[in-house]
């Protein structure tokens, strides 16, 4: 049953609503309803209104298809062409006037109405007004009641996500530690079967530590008992023989060498080299994420751990670049002594460097290792023979004074010998002169003498090392400047180059023409083939992208590889199914061709302008230079620099190294020597360095 107060506030707010609206439809009804603001062919409101000569209004859209098909007006049937009509300016104002008033929100709508009731020469006594009053706030209750659900609802919603997403990374979670759990049992297990003694009381060290030292193949440390950490009295090689540290007072060596063994068998496992604890601590959320991505691909076991074992053992063996040799490629006349390109011959005796002097010079590495090898003898000897003189110096009590003023002196200057020794002044056993700055060099897999190289006058040149300095072929179909050129590894008579022209060229050995052209749409920044395909191309460009190509379909690519932000400056292969790039975005990438994904992103190196050289050893090892000065090289499964060899800054006539660093400075051109750990990097100083990865 209803009540009297309420059936009164139902009637009052319906006698309201009703002033309301007939007081609103009193002032729009005249428009509304009046058939001027009507179009006599479509019977809707007009829309863009035009006027005929006769007097009649109509849409724009309709009266020019009439007109289109009949000269008359729709309205009088006069004849009316399309010069006879006219835009209806006052007309169309009040029909956008009419729109406007019966646009307007309806809430706004009805507080106007509400207003010009109140307000209106209409009795309402104060039971009205308490009824009017009672019906708002019964509205405001539930319109705070409907956003107060929305709000719980849509933080609900939220929670609700939150959970589910918290959920399933717990799961995430549970799965890996179950993994580790799994892996480090069955480590544990060989480790234990193949007689070597493990210590897991150590609970208190961290577990990922562990993990990590156990999967090299070292037990975790033992826990101590109470005491701090202990000074080492011992130091061990790479290998994890112990070496006793020298003392002060002189051993027999027969006593030395029968306590030796007795010390090894006290200790059943070597302890772990401290490079590779703190190489795995380095790199740890590298390793780790390739740790859960390689197990969650694979099973349990020894098949599971092959892979992450295979990259750990070989990441960690590894932890700095070692100089075996420094070169200078400049004369010492000139500061502009840019390396652009180094590259070995066929069979790694020979290598060749060139750049922005225009020369090619060809060095015989045996040669060159064999003569660093005597500089760093006889600089060794002559610190040897220092080192004699200060000790009869220190022995002689009237050469005291002497010695305390001298120290300092003497040990900068044993240390000024050392360095002016560090760049050798080799000389190569070939150069050439070419008519202009190189770019790249590209030696024939197949002929041992013969090399090609690219130059900026847009020219490719074929060289016979081993005959005169003139060269034996010039190809110039090139309109700009050519930045690469490469010869194929399946047909050693074919070659291939890239130019500023956005063109890539294939050419032949025994033509001066080219005998195929591939047009790309930017400049072309680097262009190689596949070792094993001998028809598939692959070129890098400005507009960021990498683009794979068959030469027997040459018209459309076979793929493009995007993900680079900037232009896309050197490709290799890394594998025949495998391409690394780099882009001057400071990054390289790893890229799949038969998925056409990138399987990783490398980073770490500074690229934004130059051409800083890329090199790859393997299907392992990547190195890059850097604009920091500085060379990097990256391990193919982690994503950061693995180990980096920073330059310095040099005297190019001397070699002696300077305090200061010169930020204009970078490292422009990396060749790996196949099948070893060598590597050959040059930067735009013209200081050659021969590196041992260690």
């Amino acid at each position: 049953m209803v009540g009297p107060a309420s059936s009164t506030a139902a009637e009052t707010s319906a006698r309201l609503r009703t002033n309301a609206l007939s007081a609103a439809d009193t002032s729009t009804s005249a428009v509304a309803d009046n058939d001027i603001v009507k179009c006599p062919i479509c019977l809707g409101t007009i829309c863009e209104a035009f006027m005929t000569a006769c007097g009649h209004s109509f849409c724009y859209g309709c009266i020019s298809r009439h007109l289109s098909e009949r000269q008359s007006c729709p309205s009088c049937c006069r004849a009316l062409t399309d010069d006879q009509i006219y835009p209806n300016f006052a007309l169309n104002q009040l029909i956008n006037s009419h729109s406007e008033e019966t646009q307007r929100p309806t809430s706004s709508s009805i507080v106007e109405q509400i207003r010009n009731s109140v307000e209106s020469n209409q009795a309402l006594d104060v039971e009205d007004i308490d009824t009017l009053l009672m019906v708002l706030q019964q509205k405001k209750q539930a319109m705070r009641s409907y956003e107060r659900r929305f709000e719980l609802s849509t933080m609900r919603h939220f929670l609700v996500a939150a959970q589910s997403r918290k959920v399933s990374k717990m799961e995430v979670l549970r799965a890996e530690l179950a993994m580790v759990e799994e892996d480090l049992a069955h480590v544990t297990a060989q480790l234990e079967g193949s007689g070597v003694r493990t210590s897991d009381d150590s609970v208190g060290s961290t577990f990922a530590k562990s993990r990590l030292a156990l999967a090299l193949g070292n037990p975790p440390p033992a826990a101590d008992s109470g005491a701090g950490p202990q000074v080492p009295n011992a130091l061990t090689t790479e290998d994890g023989t112990i070496i006793s540290e020298p003392s002060n007072t002189l051993l027999h060596p027969v006593g030395r060498t029968e306590q030796q063994p007795q010390q090894q068998s006290q200790q059943l496992t070597p302890p772990a080299p401290r490079h590779h604890s703190r190489r795995v601590e380095e790199h740890y959320t590298d390793l780790e994420n390739f740790y859960f991505n390689t197990r969650m691909r694979g099973v349990g076991g020894d098949e599971g751990l092959a892979e992450f074992l295979e990259t750990l053992t070989t990441f960690a063996r590894y932890e700095q670049f070692r100089p075996v040799a420094t070169l200078r490629y400049g004369d010492g006349t000139s500061s502009a002594a840019i390396v652009a390109s180094i590259e070995f011959d066929r069979d790694e005796e020979v290598f060749a460097v060139a750049g922005v002097t225009r020369k090619i010079k060809l060095f015989d590495y045996a040669n060159v290792i064999e003569q660093a090898d005597t500089w760093n003898g006889l600089a060794h000897t002559a610190q040897q023979r220092r080192q004699r003189q200060k000790l009869v110096a220190r022995q002689d009590w009237w050469n005291r004074d002497v010695e305390e003023n001298s120290n300092g002196g003497g040990d900068s200057s044993t240390n000024e010998a050392a360095a002016s020794v560090v760049t050798a002044l080799q000389y190569p056993t070939v150069e050439f002169t070419n008519r202009s700055k190189i770019s790249c060099l590209s030696f024939n897999p197949y002929i041992k003498s013969q090399l090609a190289c690219s130059d900026y006058d847009g020219t490719v040149s074929l060289w016979d090392v081993s005959a005169s300095g003139t060269p034996i072929l010039n190809l110039g179909e090139h309109e700009k400047r050519t930045w690469s050129v490469d010869f194929s590894h399946v047909d050693p008579t074919r070659l291939c180059s890239g130019s500023d022209d956005g063109k890539v060229k294939i050419w032949t050995t025994n033509k001066r023409s080219s005998v195929m052209t591939i047009e790309g749409k930017a400049n072309v920044c680097c262009v190689r083939f596949n070792p094993l395909h001998g028809n598939i191309l692959i070129f890098g460009s400005a507009d960021h992208n990498v683009h794979c190509f068959d030469l027997r379909m040459p018209k459309q690519p076979l793929s493009v590889l995007r993900g680079h932000r900037k232009a896309v400056s050197y490709t290799r292969f890394l594998s025949p199914d495998e391409i690394i790039s780099a882009s001057t975005d400071s990054s390289l990438k790893l890229w799949n061709m038969r998925t056409q994904e990138c399987i990783r992103t490398f980073s770490g190196h500074t690229n934004e302008k130059n051409f800083v050289g890329l090199t790859t050893s393997g299907s392992e090892w990547i190195a890059c230079g850097s604009e920091n000065n500085t060379m990097y090289s990256y391990y193919r499964n982690l994503s950061h620099p693995a180990v980096t060899h920073k330059f310095g800054n040099c005297n190019p006539v001397t070699g002696v190294e300077q305090p200061e660093d010169d930020p204009s400075l970078f490292v422009s051109a990396v060749c790996w020597k196949s099948k070893t750990n060598t590597l050959l990097s040059a930067n735009s100083q013209g200081i050659i360095k021969v590196l041992e990865l260690v």
